[in-house]
């Protein structure tokens, strides 16, 4: 028993005796077990299959999670030490050394077939095993020719857009043996983020990496490492600054969180059940990482599959919306740029045919970001619904002086050319100060007012220093709720 999933069993035929191997493929099949690998060995009076089977301690229905997830490339320790050759260079080499030997039985099986003292029945054997040999000699012949062949190249170049790395200490994270497991916890993501914002986030990969430390887990955009951190099985985590009145213990691991920034602490499942606070396990700590990145990265995630996806729901209820606009007034382009800048700040795009609608109405705007914000208006109830909290909404504004400042990063030097000059300390300084007024009025999620120019560019720059900032429009500041403006930064 080499991990807790997997049965493996080590069986040895003679590669000359065809009946004996077919007997154990017959056999361990009947017992339930399948055929792992197969590889030939050399001793010191034969060549021997060495066959290694396997069979699962529980049966699971993996094909039945493709459409959720794909685990085929998942590998646990001991399957990475048996499995074969992979990559073109080292399968050419296999097969050569199998071709090689194959050429040495035959003409060992020649030598004795030019012997003047064989029977008539071992000459009959003998010629049969040859015709075996023959065939399999040119069964290798054809494997090294595909193996060589270009055209096998085109078949690695792919790539996957959206993977979850797992190092060794957390995969069973991923098991179905497990009620609270990241397979479930990745449909539960895909559901609230399609229900809330219209988005469907494509399939997740989930791989074992070596190249993670202890504990670690990495999220990859097209192979483009963009999050990494730390979970902790059997432990829940809690934000240190909510835990009033706890004192850290042994076996308690505090870090970032590299969400929000703010300090977390790991503690043990069975000193927290007493807590009023409920915390977030491992699983549910990677889940909230994948939404946050799938709405951080969309730009990335989102690909021309999506577009027309979203087209063709318009289309079957009123094909006139997509004549009437592509690509004569906007592109796929432009509208692959106005779905992801609305995901992007989380305005939903769910009511695609009406957003449609929209960009009818505006699709002669000059520019992308004309559109965007003339959509925006007709979103902004919406928004703004969406954004309150027990009717009324908090909102933060720049001050005259900071006005100005940042009014002059987008300096017009000549007539349409805007050229963005941002010193990095300047924003900095400015999200220290929204960070800080939010945190005096205990805010969560900061929102910000300024001018309807400068909207989309001051949500660009700043939320790479306020993950969790919404910059509106002053004239999106609509509806029946409150507005209060709380302070100036």
């Amino acid at each position: 028993m080499f991990n807790k999933k997997m049965q493996y069993v080590i069986k040895s035929v003679p590669t000359e005796d065809k009946q004996a191997l077919e007997d154990l493929l017959n056999q361990m099949s009947e017992e339930g077990w399948d055929l792992y690998t197969m590889h030939e060995i050399e001793t010191e009076n034969s060549i021997d299959f060495n066959c290694i089977f396997m069979r699962e301690r529980q049966e699971e229905k993996a094909a039945d999670l493709e459409d959720i997830v794909n685990v085929t490339n998942f590998k646990y320790r001991m399957e990475k030490m048996l499995a074969a050759p992979t990559s073109p260079y080292e399968s050419c080499k296999e097969i050569q050394l199998k071709i090689s030997n194959q050429k040495d039985r035959i003409k060992r099986i020649k030598s004795q077939l030019e012997s003047d003292n064989l029977s008539g029945d071992d000459k009959n054997r003998l010629n049969n095993q040859m015709s075996d040999e023959l065939k399999q000699l040119e069964l290798l012949k054809q494997a090294l020719i595909n193996e060589i062949s270009p055209d096998s190249m085109y078949s690695s170049i792919k790539e996957e857009k959206f993977t979850v790395n797992l190092s060794e200490e957390i995969l069973d994270l991923v098991s179905m043996d497990n009620s609270d497991n990241l397979l479930a916890q990745t449909v539960k993501v895909r559901q609230d983020l399609t229900e809330r914002l219209g988005y469907v986030i494509p399939h997740i990969h989930f791989h074992n990496s070596d190249d993670l430390n202890q504990n670690e887990f990495s999220i990859k955009i097209h192979d483009v490492e963009v999050f990494r951190t730390v979970v902790f099985p059997e432990s829940k985590v809690f934000f240190k600054d909510e835990l009033k009145g706890y004192k850290l213990q042994d076996g308690d691991y505090v870090s970032e969180d590299e969400i929000t920034g703010r300090k977390i602490v790991w503690i043990k499942e069975d000193r927290v059940r007493d807590f009023w606070l409920k915390g977030m396990t491992a699983v549910e700590y990677i889940g909230r990482a994948i939404e946050y990145i799938s709405i951080r990265e969309v730009s990335d995630i989102m690909d021309y599959n999506d577009i027309n996806k979203f087209v063709e729901i318009v289309l079957e209820n009123n094909s006139f919306l997509v004549d009437n606009i592509i690509p004569d007034f906007i592109t796929a382009a432009d509208l692959k740029y106005l779905l992801s800048c609305l995901i992007r700040e989380k305005v939903s795009v769910k009511n695609i045919i009406y957003l449609f609608e929209k960009i009818n109405d505006y699709a002669n705007e000059p520019t992308k970001e004309d559109l965007l914000d003339k959509v925006r208006l007709a979103f902004s109830k919406l928004i703004i619904k969406d954004l309150a909290k027990d009717g009324s909404l908090k909102v933060i504004e720049f001050s005259e002086e900071t006005l100005d400042t940042v009014s002059a990063f987008f300096n017009q030097e000549d007539e349409g050319d805007s050229v963005i000059r941002i010193d990095a300390n300047d924003v900095q300084k400015l999200a220290e100060r929204i960070n800080k007024l939010a945190k005096s009025k205990k805010l969560e999620n900061p929102i910000l007012a300024v001018p309807m120019d400068l909207r989309h560019m001051v949500f660009v720059i700043l939320s790479e220093f306020v993950p969790n900032i919404t910059v509106l429009a002053n004239e999106e500041l609509v509806g029946d709720c409150d507005i209060k403006f709380i302070g100036e930064v």
